[in-house]
């Protein structure tokens, strides 16, 4: 029986898989000497823990019976045709990624993003800046999606005693569920905030005529997936012409984004670069999950956070 493992581990991590799973053979991506050697251990690998690049050779692991992402996100791997379990990181993420969005909001409120610019230009502006500090207290807050992150969020924004309504189309905690519906939301609210999955229905959910249904002093941010918008150089246009007041981007449509890319030059825009959920025990939080999951696995006991790769989710 064997374990391929495709995400770079310290040892101890290692050591950890390896005495858990003391009768599988345990084969790191990083011991391995050539893609061939590579190929080899995914085809006869029992379960694969990490995201597999080529992701084709998942689908020739006629062994693989559990494939355990170690990321909440799987969205390449959708159209796998794997009969094996698939599980991934699905809560993980979701208190990181809460909190980054959160950070964010709070830097374009209270002006600690242009702070930052001020100190490395040594530049005191003093109380003339004051006025142009937003609260967050009490603010009007859309969340697409009500699944962990989504909920993460509002629980935090709670806090600042912000009223948030949810859209998805059929979670009970959502009281908007159509796009139709968003769209007429959209212009009382203060921010937007996408945290929804990658799928068929989520893909360019976000359109023109939402961008420019948003408020010139409402903020957008994302930390769900790059391709929510149907169009991001309309977001580029809104935020580089000043009619909405700003953004928090943990992902964006193109990744890495590349040095010539507007959202670089955009004002009030913060650009998180896809570590919305990075924490500096991350590395053994997914380790742990693995464990948690390969015991379940063991003992034929259902795995936590299967997803069903069609859907998405």
């Amino acid at each position: 029986m064997i374990i391929y493992t495709e995400i770079k581990l310290t040892e101890s991590l290692k050591n950890a898989v390896r005495e858990t799973a003391d009768t599988y053979t345990c084969i790191f991506e990083d011991e391995l000497n050539s893609e061939e050697e590579k190929h080899d251990a995914i085809r006869k690998a029992d379960i694969v823990f990490g995201n597999v690049k080529p992701i084709h050779l998942l689908d020739e692991a006629p062994a693989l019976k559990w494939i355990q992402f170690a990321s909440a996100g799987f969205d390449g791997y959708r159209k796998l045709k794997t009969n094996a379990i698939v599980t991934n990181m699905r809560d993980y993420f979701s208190g990181p990624c809460a909190e980054t969005m959160l950070a964010g909001i709070l830097a374009l409120y209270r002006g600690i993003d242009e702070f930052a610019i001020l100190k490395q230009e040594k530049k005191w502006v003093g109380h003339t800046i004051r006025t142009n500090l937003y609260l967050l207290s009490k603010r009007q807050v859309i969340i697409l999606g009500a699944g962990n992150i989504g909920q993460r969020i509002g629980k935090l924004l709670s806090g600042f005693d912000c009223q948030v309504a949810f859209y998805a189309r059929s979670a009970n905690k959502a009281i908007i569920n159509t796009p139709e519906e968003l769209l007429q939301a959209i212009p009382g609210a203060d921010i937007i905030i996408g945290a929804l999955p990658g799928t068929a229905e989520t893909a360019g959910l976000f359109t023109n005529a939402m961008i420019d249904a948003i408020r010139p002093n409402a903020i957008f941010c994302n930390v769900g997936r790059g391709n929510l918008l149907a169009d991001e150089s309309h977001l580029v246009d809104a935020l580089m012409n000043k009619r909405i007041a700003g953004a928090v981007l943990d992902v964006t449509a193109q990744e890495p984004l590349p040095s010539g890319h507007p959202l670089w030059d955009c004002p009030q825009t913060i650009l998180t670069q896809h570590s919305g959920g990075g924490n500096l025990t991350e590395l053994e939080g997914i380790v742990a999950m693995f464990i948690t999951n390969f015991k379940n696995f063991e003992s034929d006991r259902q795995l936590m956070n299967t997803v069903e790769l069609e859907r998405g989710y």
